[in-house]
């Protein structure tokens, strides 16, 4: 087996989601000619492709990463001992949850539940700790605080797959997997009610299957649940989205917010300041305990959006992320350390 190379990635995790979204763009970044070799002819390594994150794989890792000059673990759990220097992206919200919201560790499996000592633990390890907004940093400082000083914020990347078209039928797409803390049946049926009472005519397209919700909500005239769909095939529906409803507010980076940024569709979503930073000037705010602020937020579907890709670069972020270097350029040493609390690029 040959030598690792300056910098290993763990892909090791979650199959769906915003995790598979991730290793989406990581993979079409390696694949395309932007990822250029090291000086020193080498390339990124990739492990953990398919592999679950296991106490058996935390272990494993090590010994395959070795001596790397940079290893990646953009999967919440950073590397303990391998590589030279260490970076951990963290990417889930549940790990880091405020005592308001520690109740909802109870509609979680158990093997989630014992993985938050871990990851908090494990962050003392790590030379850089990558949070996708300022607001999974403030989280992860109140139960990490040692780590401030290594805190970059860096959204995650999103690119488009082409340009949007809005379809003939106007719809409203909302892409959320139903989930113990999305909350998603009572706001979908706000969204609907509030359709209804704008008079507004609007099919409403949902990421569920009919047997996710229930029966008098699967059964609305205007809903039509499609069940999970692959990003590839979901990159159709945000091109010809009239809008987008994404109604989660526990979220570490919410993907649907920076795709409606980046395609140029507006899209409703709670007010805050997280949903500010990553929608941007898409957003169309409301609060869900105020009916009435949905039903004027829906007047937002009218004006136009400017596509906003930029924000999310797939190949700035993987080139700062990996620290490929321009023609010259050295391959990887250790980060120097950040200047600030939370480092925004």
């Amino acid at each position: 087996m040959t030598g690792p190379g300056p910098v290993v990635v763990d892909s090791a995790g979650g199959a769906t989601g915003g995790a598979a979204r991730w290793r989406a763009e990581l993979d079409t970044f390696l694949d395309s000619a932007t990822s250029t070799p090291y000086s020193d002819g080498s390339s990124v390594r990739v492990i953990g492709q398919r592999q679950q994150l296991t106490p058996g794989w935390l272990v494993r890792r090590e010994r395959l990463a070795g001596r790397a000059t940079l290893v990646v673990a953009p999967n919440n759990v950073s590397f303990a001992v391998a590589g030279a220097s260490r970076t951990v992206l963290l990417r889930n919200a549940l790990h880091f949850l405020y005592p308001a919201e520690a109740h909802l560790l109870s509609r979680m499996p158990r093997a989630f539940r014992v993985q938050i000592p871990v990851v908090r633990r494990l962050l003392s390890r790590a030379d850089l700790v990558v949070v996708p907004c300022a607001a999974m940093g403030d989280r992860v400082v109140r139960y990490v605080p040692g780590v401030r000083d290594r805190i970059v914020v860096r959204p995650h990347p999103v690119t488009p797959v082409g340009p949007r078209i809005p379809g003939a039928d106007p719809f409203i797409l909302v892409p959320v997997v139903p989930g113990p803390y999305k909350n998603l049946t009572p706001q979908l049926a706000a969204l609907l009610a509030a359709l209804d009472r704008a008079g507004r005519r609007l099919r409403v397209t949902v990421t569920a299957r009919p047997a996710d919700l229930p029966a008098p909500l699967a059964g609305h005239p205007m809903l039509d649940p499609i069940g999970i769909v692959a990003h590839h095939e979901l990159g159709r529906l945000w091109r010809t989205a009239t809008g987008v409803f994404y109604p989660s507010i526990l979220e570490a980076f919410g993907y649907p917010l920076a795709e409606a940024r980046a395609y140029g569709v507006p899209v409703l979503s709670p007010a805050s300041e997280q949903s500010r930073e990553v929608a941007g000037g898409a957003l169309l705010p409301y609060r869900p305990e105020e009916p009435d602020s949905l039903v004027a937020a829906l007047d937002g579907l009218d004006q136009p959006v400017t596509a906003d890709p930029a924000a999310f670069d797939r190949n700035d972020y993987f080139r700062w992320l990996l620290r490929l270097p321009t023609a010259g350029i050295p391959a990887p040493t250790a980060p120097a350390e950040a200047d600030s609390a939370l480092t925004r690029d």
